[in-house]
């Protein structure tokens, strides 16, 4: 059997970069171009070469080829990676020749006999080895491969005259169609076939109410939906009632958990609800709070997911007591070994057994995720006994259901059934790995993405069990791996989460404004699925969340990528040597202080590196060894100072020193040309910008947002010898994200008028009192976030805004007039927070025609606002949610907003008269509306608790698991001020 990893994707899809950067750079090249373009007539013939190995990879994976016979020689490899480390190199060399300030007559003859010579060498390397350059063309000739593709076009011939279908299908488990790509995330309200088992242990909580601890337990298979189950039990009316006003905790255990997380996890939940803080994160000051708090307080204990490897001092490094002070305590929890639960003391009678589904459930289950756009009914050129045994092959585990289920979507041929099918049946074990694999597989033919989005699936599980993922910090390892090819990676980053999303292979925690996901976690078992096959076939090391203390004792020479994330590790060992890698993580050990410089001049094929959440002090002097180096983070460590030689990272798009103590940045940061994204947000101790910053070209995003002092020392005034003004960055045309706080120092007309390539712009304009006119010239804006204390007025009209679908105006204290934001066409998303002089809205925002994209209209905290606009017939015509919160001198919400057709929701927070006018006298002739209310007192007590706990960095996603909904509305709210 060939192991179809023999050749890692990474591989194949670095040589493809490389050759791409290696063309752009050529394209752009001012010196040297005789010789480079010898080295560009040699790419096509390599390009051929790598996309015949690829295809050939592709249908073995597959199954599409016969392994019986033919089986990649071991010299491949060698000989690819060879090839890979050439062009990285050519690479290098290209973009040295598009700097025009590098090159005097001796260097410009050194380098083009550098060129001459690598173009030599690559040349060789291609022809040297007659016998793997034949193999390798011989590859999409293979017998095999030509009798395996005709058999399958034959079935499929015959099929489709008897079916009498005209149409032709293109490769197997293609998803061509552009329903796929935009199939939405399915959010499951009910959990199949398993109401009995939820029911049961609800009864049970009820009738033991009035003992001591009581425990409860649930088990079952990894898949089989227990998270989803113990959700439901925890959010029910009937477990709330009992501890409305007690402590609900909840924890996430995991395979290899950090005891000392899970005790900060539930310092977190225990405070907001008691609303003290924890002064010392000290382990004996936590433990003994911890301790004290769970005798004191009535508790609900759900922990999720616990092994037999954690069991035996769970309860006792959680600070559990043995004998609580309070009865009618509970602890549920859920496993997949019957023998854990009773290690906890958890009675057989009150251990729920989840059962795999019927059949029937199992179906429909299965047809809601396969074809949702025909909600769940079976297409007729699908044979349906085909796919009923698709389905019975998930051996009725929802997560089978939903992730294969999600893998079929949009095809429609019986014959790509049928071949889904012999997959399944192949795999004698009957392991849930071997059939998720299937749907791992079908992403590598997902159209117009490839084999990115395989390998992208594969890097999430650098990320621990059960972590929150922001869809930023995939993104930035995805682009520094090269997988996000295009003029806007971020963007196809996001499109990427989404897809996964709507395959079921990640689950959104919470989407933005436009449905995109923002916050996500990976189910376990497609962690431990993305975990195997990852070091299996892709040479990588991964050990996430492990609490190492040492670096691991490896031979690292055939490691491609490394991940040692959230651990204790001390020290990086001078020896470590990993001449292949191209990825290192050891963000999150706060212990590490340093990284010898004897192992940054090793890794010189290093595209990623996050040291983020280290003790960092200094980065070692010869950092321009990483000559390929694409994206580096240093978010969170207290370095003050990077090194010149960082000038000589000509390759890197993204530096992240977010929430570090940095105090300046080096002149020499203007000649980053590939520079992309800059984020120096939140560092306080930042003196100033270098005005070489203005000279980055190729600068996308830049954010400089609640970093007060980066201004200091030059003013508005127009840069000096060394330092960079407000003002010029206007010389930024090309900036799509800016997220900027002035602190008093005035942004003049002509600066973001120039930005005309602007989507996502976040201002903090603390001085001023109106708004630069020649903002009309961004017409690309997308996402428009205001805070201007000062602002009385905005002069100009944003009708011109065509593409803006989100406005947010915050703490505009001084603004008492709403601008012509109605005119908006695209508009779906209006925030208007603390804008305590605004006493009414136009009445043009209830005329007909108004607003006919919003969905969500959110005002909080306008002290002034006395009444709403009266809603006429064609006003709001797509408004789904209204949320009014902290408006004490509103009287009344108007009878018209309950009529209006696509309201959902409507959310009163803190709004003393109007609660008062709903209890008097609440007439609500639309019984669809749901109405979520909350008294004045209830709401300041929420809203102060979030504000303590966010200025703590004690962040977490409350809106979860969390019953209140406030929390996640004040989440979704300031999000673009937590999270920037």
């Amino acid at each position: 059997m060939v192991d179809p990893g023999f050749i890692p994707g990474f591989i194949g899809y670095a040589i493809q970069l490389a050759g791409d950067e290696i063309i752009h750079h050529i394209n752009v090249a001012v010196r040297c171009k005789k010789e480079l373009d010898a080295l560009k007539d040699l790419l096509p013939r390599i390009t051929e070469m790598n996309m015949e190995l690829q295809e050939y990879q592709k249908a073995l994976n597959s199954g599409k080829v016969s392994t019986s016979s033919h089986r990649l020689p071991s010299m491949v490899n060698s000989w690819l990676n060879k090839l890979s480390d050439l062009l990285e190199e050519a690479s290098d060399l290209a973009q040295r020749c598009t700097v025009p300030s590098y090159f005097h007559p001796i260097s410009r003859y050194t380098m083009s006999r550098k060129i001459t010579q690598l173009t030599a060498n690559v040349q060789k390397h291609v022809e040297k080895d007659v016998a793997t350059v034949a193999f390798l063309h011989q590859l999409h000739q293979d017998v095999a491969y030509r009798e395996g593709f005709e058999q399958i076009r034959q079935r499929f011939d015959s099929l489709k005259r008897n079916a009498g279908l005209t149409s032709t299908s293109g490769d197997l488990f293609s998803s061509t169609s552009s329903a796929t790509a935009n199939t939405r995330y399915i959010e499951e309200a009910l959990i199949v076939g398993q109401d009995s088992a939820s029911n049961t242990l609800v009864e049970l909580i009820q009738s033991q109410q009035h003992k001591s601890v009581s425990r409860f337990g649930l088990v079952g298979k990894g898949g089989a939906g227990k998270t989803l189950l113990l959700k439901r039990v925890f959010n029910s009316n009937q477990v709330q009632s009992l501890f409305c006003n007690d402590l609900m905790l909840w924890l996430t255990i995991s395979q290899t958990p950090s005891f000392n997380s899970l005790r900060n996890e539930l310092v977190k939940q225990i405070a907001l609800k008691v609303n003290e803080r924890l002064q010392s994160r000290e382990e004996d000051h936590v433990k003994t709070w911890l301790n004290q708090s769970m005798a004191k307080y009535k508790f609900a204990l759900f922990l999720d997911d616990v092994w037999e490897t954690n069991v035996i001092s769970l309860l006792e490094e959680l600070c559990v007591p043995h004998s609580p002070c309070h009865k009618s305590n509970i602890i549920i929890a859920t496993s997949r070994s019957n023998s854990v639960l009773l290690q906890l003391a958890v009675p057989p009678p009150s251990i729920i057994q989840m059962q795999d589904l019927n059949e029937d459930d199992s179906w429909r289950l299965f047809s809601s995720h396969a074809f949702p756009h025909s909600d769940g009914v079976l297409p007729l050129s699908i044979d349906q006994e085909t796919a009923r045994h698709v389905c019975n092959k998930c051996g009725g585990l929802p997560l089978a259901l939903k992730v294969i289920g999600k893998a079929m979507v949009g095809i429609t041929q019986s014959n790509e059934w049928e071949f889904a099918l012999q997959k399944l049946q192949k795999d004698v074990t009957g392991s849930l790995y071997s059939r998720l694999r299937l749907s791992y597989d079908a992403l590598a033919n997902v159209a117009d993405y490839g084999i990115s989005l395989q390998l992208c699936f594969l890097c999430l599980a650098v990320f621990k069990e059960d972590e929150v993922i922001y869809y930023s910090t995939a993104t930035k390892y995805w682009i520094g791996e090269g997988l996000l090819a295009g003029p806007d990676p971020h963007q196809i980053g996001k499109r990427y989460v989404n897809l996964l999303a709507d395959r079921c292979l990640i689950e959104p925690l919470l989407k933005d404004h436009d449905g995109g996901v923002l916050i996500f976690r990976v189910h376990d078992v497609l962690h431990d699925l993305a975990h195997q096959i990852a070091e299996k076939e892709e040479k990588c090391f991964f050990r996430t969340g492990r609490d190492l203390r040492e670096f691991p004792d490896n031979d690292w020479s055939a490691y491609m990528r490394i991940s040692l994330r959230n651990g204790s590790l001390t020290r990086v060992p001078k020896a470590f040597r990993a001449p292949h890698i191209r990825s290192l993580l050891l963000n999150g050990n706060p212990s590490l202080p340093e990284i010898p410089k004897e192992v940054i001049g090793s890794m010189t094929t290093l595209r990623v590196l996050d040291l983020s959440r280290t003790a960092l002090l200094s980065l070692p002097k010869n950092m321009g060894c990483l000559k390929h180096l694409v994206c580096l983070r240093l978010r969170s460590v207290p370095i003050q100072t990077l090194p010149n030689s960082i000038a000589a990272l000509r390759m890197l798009q993204i530096l992240d020193l977010s929430k570090s103590k940095i105090r300046q940045l080096p002149s020499s940061i203007s000649r980053l040309t590939s520079l992309q994204v800059l984020h120096v947000g939140s560092c306080e101790h930042l003196l100033s910008m270098p005005c070489g910053i203005s000279r980055l070209k190729s600068l996308q995003y830049l954010n400089v947002y609640g970093s007060p002092n980066a201004w200091a020392k030059i003013g508005w005034n127009s840069c000096t010898r060394d330092l960079l003004s407000i003002n010029d960055l206007g010389a930024l045309k090309q900036l799509t994200k800016l997220s900027l706080a002035n602190y008093g120092k005035i942004i003049r007309e002509g600066i973001l008028g120039k930005m005309e390539q602007m989507k996502y712009l976040t201002l903090d304009l603390t001085n001023m009192e109106s708004l630069p006119q020649d903002m009309t010239a961004m017409s690309k804006l997308r996402k428009f976030s205001l805070t201007c204390p000062q602002l009385r007025r905005i002069e100009f009209s944003f009708s011109g805004f065509h593409d803006l679908s989100y406005v947010n105006l915050f703490n505009c204290n001084m603004l008492e007039e709403v601008p012509d934001l109605h005119k908006l066409p695209s508009l779906k998303h209006l925030k208007i927070i603390e804008c305590p002089s605004i006493g009414k809205f136009p009445e043009e925002f209830g005329k007909g025609g108004a607003f006919p994209k919003l969905e969500e209209f959110s005002i909080v905290e306008l002290e002034k606002l006395q009444q709403m606009p009266m809603v006429e017939d064609g006003s709001l015509p797509s408004l789904k949610t209204l949320t009014i919160m902290k408006c004490e001198a509103l009287q009344i919400l108007p009878e018209c907003y309950w009529n209006l057709k696509s309201v959902e929701k409507i959310r009163v927070y803190g709004c003393s008269k109007v609660l008062t006018a709903m209890q008097d006298n609440f007439i609500v002739t639309n019984t669809k509306v749901q109405l979520v209310r909350l008294s004045a007192t209830d709401t300041q007590v929420f809203r102060e608790r979030f504000d303590w706990m966010v200025r703590g960095n004690e962040y977490f996603l409350y809106g979860e698991f969390w019953r209140n909904e406030l929390f996640q509305f004040l989440h979704e709210t300031y999000h673009f001020k937590i999270k920037l």
